[in-house]
């Protein structure tokens, strides 16, 4: 029975999606965007109703007449409050953060409920392409697990998605499916939106990347996003693995459990070059975008001006976070 219903259910749903086109962007749920079919309990329920229903009428039970128009009732019932469930929900798309390759890029939603009527069980997911190896001719695509979420009655809740990442470059959201079982798992309701939010994905940093190139000064020692030196002092931060030992404070670590790292302002005149071509022609292309990557990192954490050289493009020198974004992005758009 579940094998009938893994084998029509994607035709089906195609020569649905045909005839009514899907929603691009932000969209309102009416009857005419949502699908609705029987789960596997929905299946199952009907066979017991249907066993039901012969044996009383080989053996002429008025009570078991009584039974099976009861079950299909509460089929039916079921059927109207699932498709009910999703009608008249807004699906609006808000923003989504960069992230580096292989962390979590978290799509926000806001699902909007304008009616009386309080909505449960509502689930939020991706659908994905299947991998060539894994193609099926009935199950092109599968969704992901998904987000639960109830919307009381005349009032917004906000949804997150969270979609891995494996490589840098921009990643556009893939297609979300809504869906809902409630009430009694019989059936499943569900309609599908083609969100346009993007974001870059920005290289992963390499583990364990040589120091940051020296400035033009010459005469600083610049490591894991610390700046040591005779410049004017600008603080602490935790320690991280990988600081080197002259940079602890350790006249505050004698006074406390924890190990801190000395941070100076640089020199304003100072610049430091991240230049692309510099480094060795023996590395992979990748390893050397990784490599930019954690300089940048370094060299925003170490309130440094700095510049980026990349072929075909140039960021010139510049400090703060605004330079940090430019300088991740053109770094994850380089063509590989």
């Amino acid at each position: 029975m579940s094998a009938i219903l893994s084998g029509v259910r994607p035709r089906l749903v195609q020569w649905l999606l045909r005839k009514h086109r899907e929603p691009i962007g932000d969209v309102t749920l009416d009857h005419n965007r949502i699908f609705i079919l029987p789960t596997r309990a929905g299946l199952v329920f009907s066979g017991v109703a249907m066993t039901v229903w012969l044996g009383s009428l080989n053996f002429n039970l008025q009570l078991g007449f009584l039974l099976a128009f009861l079950v299909l009732s509460i089929a039916l019932v079921g059927m109207y409050q699932t498709h009910r469930n999703l009608v008249q929900l807004a699906v609006r798309e808000q923003r989504v953060a960069p992230v580096h390759a292989g962390e979590v890029a978290d799509f926000d939603f806001v699902i909007d409920n304008p009616t009386r009527e309080a909505r449960f069980a509502i689930n939020l997911a991706f659908v994905l392409p299947r991998r060539r190896r894994a193609k099926s001719h009935r199950q092109p695509e599968r969704a992901m697990p998904g987000v639960w979420v109830d919307v009381a009655a005349s009032s917004s809740a906000r949804v997150s998605i969270g979609l891995p990442t494996r490589r840098r470059g921009r990643r556009r959201c893939p297609r979300v499916r809504i869906s809902t079982r409630f009430p009694f798992g019989l059936w499943e309701a569900w309609a599908y939106a083609s969100p346009q939010m993007t974001t870059v994905v920005y290289a992963t940093p390499e583990t364990d990347a040589p120091p940051l190139p020296l400035g033009s000064g010459g005469d600083r020692d610049i490591a894991n996003g610390v700046v040591a030196g005779n410049d004017d002092f600008a603080g602490v931060r935790p320690y991280r693995a990988g600081d080197p030992l002259k940079s602890i404070a350790w006249r505050l670590a004698a006074r406390s459990d924890e190990l801190s790292v000395k941070l100076f302002e640089s020199s304003a005149g100072e610049e430091t070059v991240l230049d692309f071509d510099v480094l060795s022609r023996a590395l992979p292309v990748e390893q050397r975008i990784a490599r930019l990557t954690r300089w940048v990192l370094v060299a925003d954490a170490a309130g440094l001006r700095y510049s980026l050289n990349l072929p075909g493009s140039h960021i010139p020198t510049a400090p703060g976070p605004a330079q940090r974004v430019r300088c991740l992005e053109a770094l994850a758009l380089f063509p590989a």
